[in-house]
């Protein structure tokens, strides 16, 4: 069965699945089953009941997904789309080819994945019911921490404090605070998904939980400590761990992202402490390589606070992530090296002592 997609060709023949254009992304890009060699990857292909690959006008393979079952139930499995080539809709063409086309049409249908929910959910993919049981899999498979591994690193970073704010791991009871300090000005998040009612802010909070417990985020709430009131949130995530012979557990690189603050909140040295604490732990606890920050290519006022704690602008990856209106966006992007840290350091305790200084010429 073949579609066409714009330029692209959406195709369920096995015979035409490149295994070792798969291998290429699952190896060093997935972020799920990064245990496996070539060997099995390829051993997982052939043995699969359904495969379904996308194809560009040239005949490479730019997306892939692969199912296996019993004619009865049907596991999906791999579904990726190579980043220069999304938002062109070739997920979900892969997706309803595999799972509604031929004979995956009436099945019953079960995933695991840590992202793309909205997707998964337009084919009647829902949160198990209370009957559905699971044995994990194997921990310890090569080139990765044991599944525990992951919850004790996430869920184990007790508050990190600094003079003025203390970054508390994230919690329901913080709904509230957000909330207030959400609504002191909404038209400051035109560029980030800020929640302004209570059910909107109950399942952000939720979802940030959810990637916590599934290792793939740590995420806080900002706390001023003169007062103990929430100012905003912050979290790391894209917690990436290099494939390695004896993994240490600890992830290699990190983002820091979904960062906001109330409108009081803003040029007080918040943001400068929140993200010396966090760079901190990234670099000295986890020893990560490196630490990037995103913001939105528009978003004029974030891109100069990166630069002004010391990241180093990359340049601006297309269609990178989804805006608040659920457009694709293009991203500004910035990083910092384990070799820059030492500098950076330094020009952040610098900002903190004139920040300081400045304040106490105004008393």
């Amino acid at each position: 069965m073949r579609r066409a997609v714009g330029s692209y060709e959406i195709d369920d023949d096995p015979a035409r699945v490149d295994a070792g254009a798969a291998v290429a992304f699952l190896t060093t890009q997935a972020y799920w089953g990064r245990w496996r060699g070539e060997p099995d990857i390829r051993r997982q292909i052939a043995q699969a009941w359904r495969v379904t690959g996308a194809y560009d006008r040239d005949g490479a393979m730019v997306g892939f997904a692969r199912a296996f079952g019993d004619g009865g139930s049907a596991y999906l499995a791999d579904v990726y789309v190579l980043p220069e080539h999304r938002g062109a809709g070739l997920g979900q063409a892969i997706v309803a080819m595999i799972v509604e086309g031929g004979p995956g049409a009436g099945l019953r249908w079960m995933l695991h994945t840590a992202d793309a929910h909205g997707l998964y959910r337009r084919f009647g993919f829902a949160s198990p019911s209370a009957r559905y049981l699971e044995r994990p899999g194997r921990d310890g498979a090569p080139g990765l921490p044991a599944a525990s591994g992951y919850r004790d690193l996430v869920g184990g970073i007790g508050p990190l404090s600094g003079d003025h704010v203390r970054l508390e791991p994230l919690g329901l009871h913080h709904v509230p605070g957000l909330l207030k300090a959400a609504g002191q000005d909404p038209s400051l998040y035109q560029w980030v998904l800020v929640p302004q009612d209570e059910p909107g802010m109950r399942r952000h909070v939720e979802a940030a939980l959810t990637a916590r417990d599934l290792g793939l985020a740590v995420p806080f709430t900002v706390v001023r400590r003169t007062d103990e009131t929430v100012i905003g949130a912050t979290r790391f995530h894209q917690l990436d761990y290099w494939v390695r012979p004896e993994p240490s557990g600890l992830p290699d690189t990190c983002e820091i992202g979904y960062t906001w603050l109330a409108r009081e909140a803003l040029r007080t040295g918040a943001n400068t402490e929140m993200k010396r604490l966090m760079l901190t732990h990234a670099f000295e606890a986890w020893e990560v390589r490196s630490v990037c920050l995103h913001t939105d290519v528009r978003n004029q006022r974030s891109r100069d606070a990166i630069e002004r704690i010391g990241g180093v602008f990359e340049g601006v990856l297309r269609s990178h992530r989804i805006t608040v209106d659920q457009s694709p966006r293009d991203s500004a992007r910035f990083s910092i090296t384990a070799a820059e840290w030492p500098q950076v350091r330094r020009h952040l305790a610098e900002l903190t002592a004139r920040r300081q200084a400045a304040g106490q010429q105004a008393r």
